[in-house]
């Protein structure tokens, strides 16, 4: 049997390093330098969305429900806005015409977005809007002036991110926002979302655990990161039955191209999360 004494010294030992490795682990402000860093990144994660084109495939599993299989489709910025997305595949099967014209409205709307961007480009006075992260399909705003330092390991920095949003139904304090930058290059590399603690939406779901990650990549040394993977899982309940899921989404076949309309002098879109 341990004497008593030595056991309240291991008990005392086990708290202190607990102490230290949640000190260690508790983000820490930003310095100067780092906060520049991080402001650098942001700037070098806009995409350039007219100029590459790729082809994506998105896989979703759910625990409840018709399994259903991959979703195929290729973006390409240099056709006409009715003709940029291409589906080949929906949920395995062969596009129908139903959906043939669901991606051409889709494309179409993308023109007309691209149009507003490239008017509003026109005004003396404007200033490209702030990088924004979806949630939900709702936008937050992350705080650019005040990021945290999560981790540091040799030649990358982990930034937690603040982020608020004008909605009210947007529970931003339950999402922990992690970016992870390339010291040397000033890119991005990685960003995480995760669920701090659950949440519900509209009453009839609740959000118990969840966290979804893009990954960046280089394709071309002359320009910025594109945005080559997402991928995410999550834990839910919709009306008390237990549903759990995940998604992945990869881009390749990375092609530069000319845009469609190279007379619209449009703003380099800021940097969206994928719908969580």
């Amino acid at each position: 049997m341990v004497p008593r004494a030595v056991r309240r010294l291991l008990l005392t030992a086990s708290l202190l390093l607990a102490a230290t490795v949640a000190a260690e682990d508790r983000p820490r402000p930003a310095r100067p330098d780092e906060v520049a860093l991080f402001k650098a990144a942001m700037q070098n994660s806009r995409q350039d969305t007219e100029h590459w084109a790729y082809t994506e495939t998105a896989t979703q599993h759910v625990s409840k429900g018709r399994q259903r299989g991959d979703t195929v489709f290729r973006f390409d910025p240099s056709k006409p806005y009715g003709d940029q997305f291409t589906p080949l595949l929906i949920e395995g099967k062969p596009p129908t015409e139903r959906q043939l014209k669901d991606y051409r409205k889709r494309g179409e709307r993308r023109g007309e977005r691209v149009a507003r961007a490239a008017e509003a480009a026109k005004n003396p006075a404007f200033v490209p809007p702030p990088a924004t992260l979806r949630i939900g399909g709702s936008r937050v705003t992350p705080d650019l002036e005040h990021p945290l330092v999560a981790r540091e390991e040799e030649g990358r920095i982990t930034f937690e991110v603040p982020v608020t949003s004008k909605r009210k139904d947007i529970p931003v304090d339950k999402f922990q926002v992690l970016i992870t930058v390339n010291r040397a290059t000033r890119l991005p590399e990685n960003v995480m979302l995760r669920i701090r603690e659950s949440f519900r939406v509209k009453l009839i779901a609740k959000i118990k655990e969840g966290e979804a990650s893009m990954d960046f990549k280089v394709v071309d040394p002359q320009f910025a990161p594109v945005l080559a993977a997402m991928t995410g899982d999550f834990s839910a309940s919709v009306l008390f039955i237990p549903v759990n899921g995940n998604f992945t989404r990869t881009r390749t076949e990375w092609k530069r191209v000319k845009s469609y309309d190279e007379r619209l002098q449009v703003k380099i879109g800021p940097l969206q999360l994928l719908d969580f």
